[in-house]
């Protein structure tokens, strides 16, 4: 996938490695009806965890939050996730990186 290629959700494009803003997905757990909190109570894990998968890494919380909105880890969290799902790790993200053509 090239750099001008774009993830949609929920009707807002994101350049390709653009973090998904946390309010919108939070956003789109809402308008589904169910809030955070709910969540977590569905997948039996702490509050806090979802929460957390907002702004950091947080296994549990991330595919609870994917599941849940039917979308793949790597759309939601592409600073976290390749495409064929593998977890990023922040010291060697550089090795995922695609370079620029």
């Amino acid at each position: 996938m090239h750099w001008h290629q774009v993830c949609r959700l929920n009707g807002f494009e994101l350049e390709k490695g653009e973090v998904v803003h946390p309010e919108l997905i939070r956003a789109e757990i809402r308008m589904r009806g169910k809030t955070l909190t709910d969540l977590a109570r569905e997948y039996n894990i702490s509050p806090r965890v979802v929460s957390l998968a907002l702004q950091k890494p947080s296994l549990a919380g991330e595919k609870a939050i994917a599941d849940f909105l039917n979308r793949p880890l790597h759309e939601l969290f592409p600073q976290r996730w390749t495409k064929d799902g593998r977890r990023i790790r922040p010291r060697y993200r550089y090795l995922y990186e695609e370079q620029a053509a």
